[in-house]
């Protein structure tokens, strides 16, 4: 059996681990292996000595893979920067081997690319979800913009939002299945529609438990509608094939088809199959039945019929009072047993809709529905535990009925519980937000560790969105979505996305500009630095050293800037042809405020006043160069040198006050400890790179020479210092 290597834990960590918790590692539940390439190509190139205390090979549990999922829909692009395992989304960020110690290896070891390897057991995101992705996050920007933490009328509103996103994407995958019956994605596809589906169902619980009050709908019609919608099963096909009978009365799926619906609250379906029954009937006496009956059936609880007054109660009663009478009149024998039991049902007789179904779900909305329809909401605690108990008892209660049966009890804490388990992290995320909006998780009395033991400093509703986020971060090109989140959990969420945003990859010039807007937009100071200086460092090896200089401005790296000068003037140095201008491109426009810029700018304004021949301008530009120390010291032996043809001019070019300031600069050459440094930058017209620093050194005389030769020149006959142009 394949498995998922780790890194080896310490032996501290071994050793200081208790016993007695329980290990989230066990066998695993999926082969990541395919049959034609490894996705976990784990061969290190060590010592085979050494792969047995440098690799531990580990189990995950429960497994992050489900049974039966391809390894092909793993993505294994990710990088991390840490090791992390996640119980929200139960996924594990692993690294793979590590570079243990210097001193635990007995001998130096070269690092080989498997020390680097990370691996993210995430599942890849379905194209399928992208629009449903991007576009619950602009509800939930929408919403967060406003005041993540005290908005919670702008929640309500955008409730129903995200019940759309929801439902459109839901009826998008069954279209999807509908139209790929038999291809190779129909599984996953099924899948994903399954855990939609339950994340409709449970959403628009939530809502009806949570979100609506008493006074605005009763509880009883909403969980008929919520039914209706979300547990129908069998009933569509079975109005279909009654539908198509002539004589229903008589088909042994009419009474169970009326008894499920009235169970469910479905008046008008039920309405409608009697009325249909009724209009078939050529018996009088079933006839007349029929009739009566469809009359009591037009009083089940509805939204026509329960009229919030204060004489709601008794208009219940008085129409339970008929259905008990009709049950005692000899007109209903001429329906059958069946119909007795139907009658029971309206009664809210517990033997007859515990009888009729199998669901915990429509036994509870039936009760409540004809008992008492106008119960509250934290009422329904006994008819609720009444009916779990009747149909869970002994069996395995599945997580979603978990989650459901939470919302019931109105307990957000553990329906926030359980979510957090549940196949995908957007539920728990979004779920946990509103809740929290509108004051349903005490962010005083409630922590993390009712949760996890992350460690994590923040809250509830910050934690699972975070974690969300990082659920998405398989996917590149969501990366403005993973921001946005990060950005609007707090303080823990703004220091993962500083650090985060770092490793997005910038594979376009307009996602660069978008990423460095995004971070100076929601001031990621750090960020932005860091982005500038990898754009910096990627443009300077495609020879852009323009853009290369201004990012290197923007993330504050002098340092670097200087690197690229030197560079620039090593290479004029080596070539002689280097047009500094054009290296320069976009910054010649520009003001900008950095030292060695300003230099090369300078000095390629003195190398163009040298090729046409402005012989004064280029003396003047060379002076101010030293004399103001615009040039870096290392360059000044560069210039001294540059000086030569100008001090042998027949045209007297430097004054005596620019000569002596020539001869100051170069005893501070000659007389600095890095003097053989400074050297080492000339011209190879100057010197090759085989000629010796002392070599060097002497020919400096030659400068020392001209510049004594000029100043006795100059002081006889001083130039011209009026106008230069």
């Amino acid at each position: 059996m394949s498995v998922i290597p780790m890194i080896q834990p310490s032996r501290m960590a071994v050793t200081s681990a208790s016993s007695t918790k329980r290990s989230i590692f066990s066998e695993p539940s999926v082969n990541l292996r395919s049959r034609d390439k490894d996705l976990v190509n784990m061969e290190p190139t060590l010592d085979e000595n050494l792969k047995q205390d440098y690799i531990s090979t580990m189990y995950l549990h429960p497994s992050p893979i489900a049974k039966g999922t391809t390894a092909e829909s793993w993505t294994r692009n990710n990088r991390t920067i840490r090791s992390a395992f996640r119980p929200s989304t139960n996924e594990i960020a692993v690294f793979v081997a590590g570079k243990k110690a210097a001193e635990e290896f007995p001998v130096k070891q070269q690092a080989t690319n498997l020390d680097n390897t990370i691996f993210l057991c995430q599942p890849s995101i379905p194209k399928s979800r992208i629009p449903f992705i991007t576009e619950m996050f602009d509800v939930f920007s929408n919403a967060t913009n406003k005041n993540p933490y005290t908005a919670a009328f702008i929640y309500r509103e955008n409730y129903d939002l995200y019940l759309k996103g929801i439902k459109k994407y839901y009826g998008q995958l069954h279209e999807s299945v509908r139209n790929n019956m038999e291809t190779d994605d129909t599984q996953s596809i099924s899948k994903e529609l399954q855990i939609i589906k339950d994340v409709h169902a449970i959403w628009q619980l939530t809502e009806y438990m949570f979100l609506t009050s008493d006074d605005e709908k009763p509880l009883a019609l909403l969980l008929s509608k919520w039914l209706e919608i979300h547990e129908f099963d069998a009933l569509v096909d079975r109005a279909k094939d009654l539908s198509k009978q002539r004589s229903k009365i008589k088909d042994p799926d009419f009474w169970p088809y009326v008894n499920r619906c009235i169970l469910r609250g479905m008046r008008n379906n039920v309405l409608y199959i009697v009325d249909e029954a009724l209009r078939e009937e050529e018996s009088d006496e079933v006839a007349d039945a029929l009739a009566e009956l469809l009359r009591l059936l037009r009083g089940i609880p509805s939204l026509e019929t329960m009229i919030r007054d204060s004489n709601l109660n008794q208009r219940h009663f008085k129409w339970q009072q008929e259905c008990k009478k009709f049950a005692k009149s000899p007109a209903l024998k001429h329906l059958g047993n069946e119909a007795a039991t139907t009658i029971k049902i309206l009664l809210g007789d517990l033997d007859a809709i515990f009888e009729q179904t199998d669901s915990w779900k429509d036994a509870m909305a039936a009760i409540i529905l004809y008992t008492d329809p106008d119960r509250p909401r934290q009422e329904i605690g006994p008819t609720l535990d009444l009916c779990v108990s009747k149909y869970l008892t002994g069996k395995e209660i599945t997580l979603v009925d978990r989650i459901k049966i939470a919302i019931f009890q109105m307990d957000a804490i553990k329906a926030v519980r359980y979510c957090s388990s549940f196949d995908d992290p957007w539920l728990v995320a979004h779920l946990t937000d509103v809740l929290h909006q509108h004051g349903f998780l005490d962010p005083v009395g409630l922590t993390l560790q009712d949760l996890t033991s992350s460690g994590l400093e923040t809250n509830i509703r910050d934690f699972f969105i975070i974690s969300y986020a990082q659920s998405l971060i398989s996917d590149p090109d969501l990366w403005e979505v993973i921001a946005g989140y990060l950005l609007r959990c707090g303080r823990t969420g703004r220091t993962m996305l500083s650090t985060w945003i770092c490793h997005v990859p910038l594979d376009s010039p307009e996602k660069a500009i978008k990423v460095l807007e995004f971070c100076k937009n929601n001031n990621l100071l750090d960020s932005l630095q860091s982005i500038n200086r990898v754009i910096g460092v990627e443009q300077e090896k495609l020879g852009r050293y323009d853009m290369a200089i201004q990012h290197f401005i923007a993330s504050k790296d002098n340092d670097r800037v200087a690197k690229v000068v030197d560079n620039l003037m090593r290479k004029l140095l080596k070539e002689g042809t280097l047009d500094l201008d054009e290296s320069l491109g976009s910054l010649t426009g520009q003001k900008v405020h950095n030292e060695h810029v300003e230099f090369l700018r300078l000095y390629g304004k003195f190398q163009r006043y040298r090729k046409s021949d402005k012989v004064v301008l280029a003396g003047r530009q060379l002076v101010d160069l030293l004399s103001l120390e615009k040039a870096p010291k290392k360059y000044w032996a560069l210039l001294l040198f540059d000086a030569l043809p100008l001090l042998e001019s027949k045209k007297l070019i430097f004054s005596s006050a620019d000569t002596y300031e020539l001869m100051r600069c170069l005893e501070e050459v000659v007389g600095s400890p890095h003097m053989s440094e400074y050297l080492q930058l000339l011209p190879p017209t100057i010197a090759t790179d085989s000629v010796s620093t002392e070599d060097r050194v002497l020919q400096l005389d030659v400068i020392r020479l001209s510049l004594a030769k000029n100043l006795a020149r100059a002081l006889v006959h001083e130039p011209f210092t009026g106008s230069l142009l």
